[in-house]
């Protein structure tokens, strides 16, 4: 493996060793998270604005919303509290929302020469970074470093976990043992969902929270409203995927605010919809999959993994695949549920999505095809039903669902399945994907009922403040030649490729990218250390006997 240069004024381009096994574990699933009156207010939306001074207030939390696990050793102090802003910018006086934040404090605390802040964003959008996991992300290992010299503020987004409103729709928690209980078809669970988020919506809108309101415009007014707040001049600003899209409308409307900026697994503002390009990014990272498979001999001679993607799609052509699990509950009782193909497509989905997954998705594939419906029915049948259990009772998820519908919906709305693009797209598997996702988003967002931002939120900017971008080549979320359209427009950006990175380097507890991310927010200027890049190695798949291929 080797780093990737894309020279554009400074554009440079895998992971180390991680922490502990569950530690690490534990940050991938934090970061997973790490996935609507439109005639009275459409047209209406304005870029981003400045919240008057005299509409924030600040809301000390004690005790905090989190603190670091029992079993971790953090050496740094910490605070949590509220950023309290108008729910529509627009409207100063009207109705509040309280951001919530967690404030990791530089280790000299008191010192007057601290440098600045690190803010920092989550993905989703819907999900929050403010977790007691979140804290191993500043080990000495990982970003540790930065609280030598400046205080790391991580932020949620209105609407998302700890903030008030919250935007999410308790009622759906659990559908998917609803539905199994119920026995519902897939179109009646799917229509059942859209029943249950209507009704969030409509509760929403009679409690006064107008969803409209919840965007990425007003969030990027919100971060600098908590700068102000918090008393901080220029910051640096991280975002994880949505969060690195944000942290491109900040570097649009708040440029002066801006020390330097760090996208981590970011796409295009000029991306029309969030569903055109989702075939075209699924067959760009299962192509990277498969050239490793193929640059490695073990895995080269255990499997052709373009062929066993596409005879795991081909074994639903006769219909779902009814399959048995055990439920723990009631031993010696067999469940029985339907193993539909847009499981299979959503499994091989997350695998990809995944560090360890991407390892383990051909030996999963190899043993789901083995013996035709029968191994499916074996392989993926136990799999589905441990989460269909989880469900049973299910309290919050990772993602504030209307928040994320809120923003998603009103950014690039999706109106039709016809937007997907599937030119050139030869992977069925890719282009079902993609169909699947963009079914579900029309009916969702129609669901929402919030207008479109403005087409200027829809063009790449080209503000000079330096920017590092960090890509995975393996990312099928937003795979490097998103990352490419987005460098190529910032004329002092530079994009480090991870070869066999998936989505978010941080997220991964990829300690080379906090090498580098830490570097560079010491010094934007200052050349990279890049030497952990080009000496990494993708750890190698897993084999049909459970040995690795390296």
């Amino acid at each position: 493996m080797h780093a990737v240069t894309r020279p554009r004024t400074r554009h440079a381009a895998s992971s180390g060793p991680a922490p502990r096994r569950d530690a690490a574990a534990g940050l991938r699933r934090l970061w997973a998270a790490v996935v609507l009156c439109v005639t009275a207010i459409a047209g209406h939306a304005q870029p981003a604005v400045a919240v008057p001074a005299s509409a924030i207030a600040l809301e000390p939390v004690a005790p905090c919303f989190v603190a670091p696990p029992k079993d971790m050793a953090f050496d740094a102090r910490f605070d949590c509290g509220y950023v309290v802003v108008p729910e529509n910018a627009a409207a100063p006086a009207g109705r509040r929302v309280k951001l919530g934040f967690l404030r990791l404090q530089a280790r000299p605390a008191g010192s007057a020469a601290k440098a600045p802040p690190v803010f920092m964003l989550a993905g989703g959008p819907g999900s929050s970074l403010i977790q007691p996991l979140a804290f191993g992300l500043f080990s000495a290992p990982m970003l540790g470093p930065l609280l030598d010299d400046r205080d790391v503020i991580i932020l949620d987004q209105r609407g998302t976990a700890h903030t008030q409103p919250r935007l999410d729709c308790p009622d759906a928690y659990g559908l998917a043992w609803r539905s199994y209980a119920q026995g519902l078809s897939q179109d009646a669970s799917a229509a059942l969902q859209r029943r249950i988020l209507q009704r969030c919506s409509d509760g929403l809108r009679r409690q006064g929270v107008e969803p409209a309101h919840f965007n990425s415009l007003a969030i990027v007014a919100d971060i600098d409203a908590a700068r102000r707040a918090l008393g901080y001049g220029r910051i640096v600003l991280y975002g994880a995927s949505f969060g690195a899209q944000i942290a491109q409308h900040a570097m649009r409307d708040f440029p002066a605010m801006l020390e330097a900026v760090i996208l981590d697994g970011t796409n295009s503002l000029s991306r029309k919809s969030w569903v055109e390009d989702r075939a075209l990014d699924i067959e760009f990272s299962m192509t990277h999959l498969d050239a490793l498979c193929r640059e490695d001999a073990r895995c080269r001679q255990a499997y052709d993994l373009p062929s066993l993607v596409e005879r795991a799609v081909a074994l639903f052509d006769a219909g779902p695949i009814a399959a048995t699990f055990a439920d723990p509950a009631q031993p010696g009782v067999a469940m029985t549920i339907e193993v539909q193909r847009t499981d299979l497509l959503s499994t091989i989905y997350a695998l990809q999505g995944d560090k360890i997954g991407v390892m383990s998705l051909p030996a999963f594939l190899d043993g789901a095809v083995r013996e035709g419906r029968a191994s499916m029915a074996a392989t993926l049948g136990p799999m589905l039903g441990r989460q269909l259990l989880a469900q049973r009772g299910a309290g919050p998820g990772e993602i504030a669902v209307l928040m994320h519908l809120a923003v998603v919906c009103s950014d690039d709305p999706v109106r039709s399945a016809d937007e997907l693009v599937t030119d050139g797209v030869r992977s069925r598997y890719a282009v079902l994907m993609g169909q699947a996702f963009a079914q579900e988003m029309v009916a969702l967002c129609a669901t929402m009922a919030v207008p479109e931002l403005p087409a200027a939120t829809d063009v790449d900017v080209t503000t000079a403040v330096p920017t590092l971008i960090l890509s995975g080549g393996l990312d099928v979320a937003t795979p490097t030649f998103r990352s490419e359209v987005v460098a190529k427009s910032l004329p002092n950006a530079r994009l480090v490729v991870f070869p066999d990175g998936t989505h978010v380097q941080l997220g991964a507890v990829n300690r080379c990218a906090a090498r580098i991310a830490t570097a560079f927010v010491r010094d934007p200027g200052a050349p990279l250390p890049l030497d952990c890049v080009e000496a990494s190695r993708f750890p190698g798949f897993v084999l049909p006997d459970g040995t690795m291929s390296r």
